[in-house]
């Protein structure tokens, strides 16, 4: 009987993303892969290329999750006419803890993988993924001073991505504990009160 090969290779992502939330990306093993799709190895590869090709796949659909996180709480804040920067940011970078939070051998086997990889092996499709997700603080920037230069617009969303980011994951993942959780959102809030703050500073 034929394999039905969308479905197949489907299942042999499914498979790679619970791996990976039960043991990190070490775990992500084509010999066990295979064995629980009930194909053999060279199905995988054939159908999904090899563990690094795979990985980024599974990557690619984490980081369109967290998209969808984002433009979802963006949707929410329109939709309840919230106007404020400082509580627009806030409602992202809360958004972002929490997936954080909800994903951490993803988040953090994804991290692992793009800090060993290289831009000449980097496609296209995954790193527009990455550029949306930058694009959506971005677009908060707008009615800001940085509003009528849309490089500076990026460059700050880029700032404000890496400093959340790098509080959520040297304060907080790994050492899932209550009084650390507070502590990292009490950083994030100080962090984008100064930074809203400082984008309605004098520009001179």
């Amino acid at each position: 009987m034929a394999l039905n090969k969308e479905k197949v290779r489907r299942k042999i992502i499914d498979t790679g993303h619970a791996l990976i939330a039960q043991g990190g990306s070490e775990a992500l093993q084509a010999r066990i892969i295979a064995k629980q799709v009930g194909i053999s190895v060279g199905s995988i590869y054939n159908l999904v290329g090899d563990i690094d090709a795979l990985h980024r796949l599974i990557n690619s659909e984490l980081l369109d999750e967290l998209g969808m996180v984002g433009s979802g709480t963006i949707e929410e804040l329109d939709q309840n006419d919230v106007k404020d920067l400082r509580t627009r940011l806030l409602a992202l970078a809360h958004a972002y803890f929490k997936f954080v939070e909800q994903h951490q051998n993803q988040w953090t086997a994804l991290l692992a993988f793009n800090r060993n990889s290289t831009s000449a092996e980097t496609p296209d499709w995954y790193m527009v993924r990455l550029e949306m997700l930058f694009d959506i603080i971005s677009d908060n920037l707008k009615d800001t001073p940085l509003g009528d230069d849309p490089e500076k617009c990026k460059i700050a969303a880029r700032a404000l991505w890496s400093s959340v980011h790098g509080i959520v994951t040297n304060s907080f993942v790994g050492r899932d504990d209550a009084i650390l959780k507070s502590s990292t959102l009490a950083q994030i809030d100080l962090l984008i009160t100064v930074f809203v703050k400082g984008l309605h500073a004098d520009q001179s």
